[in-house]
């Protein structure tokens, strides 16, 4: 989406920036791995095909991607001392960090289903939004940088913005059955299994709060452990 096409989002361990067409060859690259094709229900595609699939997903309002960072690897070019630059920092840092490269973390929205006319009318008047859900996915590409408390950071960012800038209040996982780290990872946040399919293999988890704002203030304290993260505009 474009909405967050120029936005960065620096955690303690990752940071989330936009994923831009300098990222795409190193995702064809890890796209090609059978492992994080059965873990993330992708198909293959050819390196046009996902030329084509960054720039419609940059235009589409519907779906929020960002790459993720080993701040280690990039913290060079983005801190002054031990902390993340507060404002703004120039555009060339996608290029310069693009080695730091170890996943991405995307959030497909949607209206939520279970919303009847009279509450989503009413919350519009109030927010100027419907009430809005999301199916959200992760993908550690680099097997090194897993487990080590960086998806679940990442994860706890991700929410957070979907909740405050995209009013999402309901969260959406679904996990293969035998990716056990990825299932006791959103148990831990609050998530709550909602369905099996079976044919597929595979659970479904479900995070919802009565608003958006709610959301938020349930996951600050799901999250706490990991300081919040700092905003950083591309310009």
């Amino acid at each position: 989406m474009r909405k967050n096409y120029e936005t960065i989002l620096c955690g303690e361990k990752v940071v989330l920036v936009p994923y831009r067409p300098e990222h795409v060859e190193k995702y064809h690259q890890w796209m090609k791995c059978p492992f994080l094709l059965e873990m993330t229900g992708s198909e293959p595609l050819s390196y046009e095909e996902e030329v084509q699939m960054q720039k419609s997903w940059r235009d589409d309002d519907k779906k929020c991607t960002f790459i993720l960072l080993s701040k280690e690897l990039c913290s060079n070019f983005l801190t002054v001392g031990e902390k993340c630059y507060t404002s703004f920092i120039d555009d060339s840092f996608i290029t310069k960090s693009l080695d730091a490269m170890i996943g991405d973390v995307n959030l497909f929205l949607s209206e939520d289903e279970e919303d009847d006319e009279s509450d989503s009318g009413r919350y519009c008047e109030i927010m100027d939004l419907k009430h809005k859900q999301a199916e959200l996915d992760i993908m550690v590409a680099e097997e090194q940088f897993r487990g080590k408390g960086i998806g679940k950071e990442a994860v706890c960012i991700m929410m957070m913005y979907g909740a405050m800038e995209l009013g999402i209040r309901k969260f959406v996982v679904k996990i293969k059955e035998d990716n056990t780290r990825s299932r006791l990872l959103f148990q831990s946040l609050g998530f709550k299994e909602s369905n099996y399919a079976a044919c597929f293999k595979e659970y479904e988890y479900v995070f919802q709060r009565d608003t958006a704002a709610d959301a938020a203030t349930a996951l600050r304290e799901k999250c706490k452990s990991f300081q919040q993260a700092i905003t950083i505009k591309i310009r």
